[in-house]
């Protein structure tokens, strides 16, 4: 993953070709410009997105300014957030930018000036989302439902986020679930997901999102069997545009099927006597 960065860093800013270093500088020093990449704290988010590992890259623009460096970190934000990047054996994991509590300060043990950036890498549990019995049939419906509806060259994934997704992916993940008498003979089943929708940019994201409420919104139904002519029927969808696409996700469903009450089996009555009434 290290050296996955660094060339991504590269890629972006040229200048820092064998300009990267780990954690700090060498005993010797470096010649400015230079930059020094260290991996920070690894936290657990959720069990959907598993840990998140904390990149921390430093930018040291010497006689040029922090200008220059102000100038490589818009550059380095814009071309990283949402950066779908791949490892030498070809597993690939995304970076997503964090922001920096404390955006430029004074090297204590260089004395030089540096402009910070952090960017996230989430490692999701192996395994996480792929138990043998599979996931809700629907969960496993409303997965091939989206898409059928998104086609190339989105992906849509279920239950939790796998390593490395695609630049273009939706997650729809179970939330909860509850039952409603809904009268003698029937009852309400009622299921509710979270949907999450990643892409390179923004507007994409948001558009996506409003394309699938529109989509839900318009169906009556959505099969879980044709062939057994079972569906569920779409009772709420929202999205708040502005959650994080990642973590919490932009999209709340809830999903309906009315299913009948099985008949109670009433004793079998075996023999009747009758007693006379004696005065």
């Amino acid at each position: 993953m290290r050296a996955a960065v660094k060339q991504a860093i590269i890629g972006i800013v040229p200048i820092l070709k064998d300009r990267l270093y780990d954690v700090q500088l060498p005993v010797e020093g470096g010649e400015e410009p230079y930059g020094v990449i260290a991996f920070g704290e690894e936290i657990w988010k959720s069990s959907w997105a598993g840990y998140r590992q904390v990149i921390r890259i430093k930018l040291y623009a010497g006689d040029a300014g922090l200008d220059q460096a102000d100038n490589w970190a818009a550059e380095l934000i814009s071309g990283l957030h949402h950066k779908r990047v791949k490892n030498a054996d070809d597993s690939a994991f995304t970076l997503h930018y964090l922001g920096a509590r404390e955006a430029e300060r004074l090297d204590p043990t260089t004395g030089k000036a540096c402009r910070t950036l952090r960017f996230g890498v989430y490692n999701p549990e192996a395994g996480a989302g792929d138990a043998e019995a599979g996931p809700d049939e629907w969960l496993q419906a409303l997965t091939d439902w989206t898409f059928s509806l998104m086609g190339k060259p989105w992906s849509v994934y279920h239950t939790a986020w796998p390593s490395g997704p695609d630049e273009y992916a939706v997650l729809w993940r179970m939330t909860g679930c509850e039952t409603k008498m809904a009268g003698a003979s029937l009852y309400e089943v009622r299921k509710h997901y979270s949907g999450h929708i990643t892409a390179p940019d923004a507007a994409t994201e948001q558009l996506t999102a409003v394309s699938l409420i529109e989509g839900l919104g318009s169906k009556v139904q959505l099969p879980i069997s044709a062939d057994q002519r079972r569906y569920m029927s779409v009772a709420e969808v929202s999205a708040d545009l502005q959650a994080d696409s990642f973590l919490d996700g932009q999209l709340r469903l809830t999903l309906v099927q009315r299913q009948m009450r099985p008949a109670e089996e009433a004793a079998l009555i075996r023999r009747v006597e009758i007693h006379p009434i004696l005065k």
